[in-house]
């Protein structure tokens, strides 16, 4: 399903290649986690294989609430909606005519979104790496202390605070680059932002608890 790459990563022209260039990534993570209540952007992602050969390109648009809230949908080149309200993730795929409903923190458990989501330190699940500036952007880089987990490492680009681009490695060595565009901090979103409410005539499959 086109969706497992979302959850596996959540995922420019070519892979970043960072620079050793002094920066300010942790404190701009920091700064970001701590004041982040509201996101709102846009997003391009685009997925490399192991070779680095782009394979496959969507672009969005994404709100996102902490705790534990967000609204991610692919504009192009399909539609596909994913919405999670606190306790469900729901995933509405129009070409398929399908809506999936599933618990939140088992579909997220590993997935690099939730970083973002969550009001927890990072420092007891990655150790985090100031990777410096490159062209602007302070890097940071965070890699799983647990061996066993579906992405080797994220990297996460921020201008001054607001978050710019995040990159990640998966377990197979293939990459991720989503690139955020027009990213507002804190907006006021749209009351019932993150409510699910299925399109009539499509099916709906509930997974398991």
């Amino acid at each position: 399903m086109r969706v497992l790459r979302f959850l596996s990563v959540l995922a420019s022209l070519m892979i970043v290649s960072i620079s050793a260039h002094a920066g300010q990534g942790l404190d701009s993570l920091d700064s970001f986690l701590k004041n982040m209540k509201t996101l709102q952007g846009q997003f391009v992602q685009t997925q490399f294989n192991v070779d680095r050969r782009e394979t496959q390109r969507a672009s969005g648009t994404l709100e996102m609430s902490r705790p534990g809230k967000f609204r991610w949908v692919y504009v192009q080149p399909y539609h596909q909606e994913l919405v999670a309200d606190g306790e469900s993730l729901w995933i509405y795929d129009q070409d398929l005519e399908q809506v999936t409903q599933k618990p939140l923190r088992q579909a997220t458990a590993q997935a690099p979104i939730m970083l973002l989501l969550e009001k927890k330190s990072l420092d007891k699940d990655y150790l985090l790496t100031d990777l410096g500036n490159d062209q602007g952007l302070d890097w940071v880089g965070l890699k799983p202390r647990k061996d066993e987990a579906d992405v080797r490492e994220v990297k996460l680009a921020f201008e001054k605070t607001l978050l710019a681009r995040m990159q990640l490695t998966d377990a197979f060595g293939q990459t991720t680059l989503i690139e955020f565009k027009e990213m507002k901090m804190n907006p006021k979103l749209a009351e019932g932002a993150f409510n699910f409410v299925a399109p009539s005539g499509v099916d709906v499959v509930r997974a398991a608890q």
